[in-house]
């Protein structure tokens, strides 16, 4: 075997890959070890609107810090995305002194039921929060279906200077909403969508002018609809309603 040139090469190219592949590992041994490559920047990325300061910096302090190949950055990333406010992170090494932190906040849509929040992309979470938002009333995992009702509902009432400020979604999957007039609409549990643009229609000739009166609209008639007002407490026929639409 001694003999055999070829063998031999062999032999000490695999010893020769060997003692490389050792030198690198005990090289990134001691570099993961050593007090070299200290981190000396850490950069926040994001719009961030609800998120203190305070809070970043507590959590960048205790996961951040020392050697760039030690910090623990899947720990960071975890902690970011355990604040309310915070929808996702990203947390990289920008070797030699470097971590940049990206961050995407929620985007808050809703109040669930008077006890959370609910963002755009329809999950309902925790948070302190004095802003005004729509409440949204309706059943467990509907959620994100209601922040879709929600957002086309609401294009279709800003030409009419109309703002909603209670979505329902009941158990018997019926939607209702409730206007910064007052006036609640029902819109049943089908066709919902064409309902609310016939309420639009209506709107501008036949009852912005009562708006002061009404109680509630109900779209789920057919051809027509039916109104309660305030004052008298009984509905208007639907039979008067339909030719009104005609």
């Amino acid at each position: 075997m001694w003999d055999n040139a070829s063998a031999m090469r062999r032999i000490t190219r695999w010893l020769l890959t060997l003692v490389v592949l050792m030198l690198l590992g005990a090289g990134g041994v001691w570099l993961y070890n050593s007090p070299y490559l200290p981190i000396k920047q850490v950069k926040i990325e994001g719009e961030l609107k609800y998120t203190g300061g305070k809070e970043l910096q507590t959590i960048a302090q205790q996961y951040i810090r020392g050697n760039i190949l030690k910090a623990d950055l899947n720990g960071a990333r975890e902690a970011f995305e355990k604040l309310p406010w915070i929808a996702s992170a990203q947390v990289r090494r920008k070797i030699p002194d470097t971590v940049e932190i990206s961050l995407v906040e929620r985007v808050p849509v809703a109040r669930w039921k008077d006890s959370a929040l609910v963002d755009s992309e329809g999950n309902i979470f925790k948070a302190p929060s004095d802003e005004v938002f729509p409440e949204f009333d309706g059943q467990p995992g509907h959620a994100k279906d209601m922040v879709t009702h929600y957002q086309h509902f609401k294009s279709l009432l800003a030409p009419l200077n109309l703002k909603i400020t209670k979505l329902e979604y009941t158990a018997r999957s019926a939607w209702s909403l409730v206007l910064d007039n007052g006036i609640s609409i029902r819109l049943g549990r089908e066709n919902e969508n064409e309902r609310l643009q016939r309420f639009a229609r209506l709107w501008p000739d036949l009852l912005k002018s009562q708006q002061n009166r009404l109680d509630y609209v109900d779209m789920r008639y057919k051809d027509g609809f039916a109104v309660r007002m305030r004052e008298a407490e009984e509905d208007m026929p639907s039979e008067t309603a339909a030719e009104d639409q005609q």
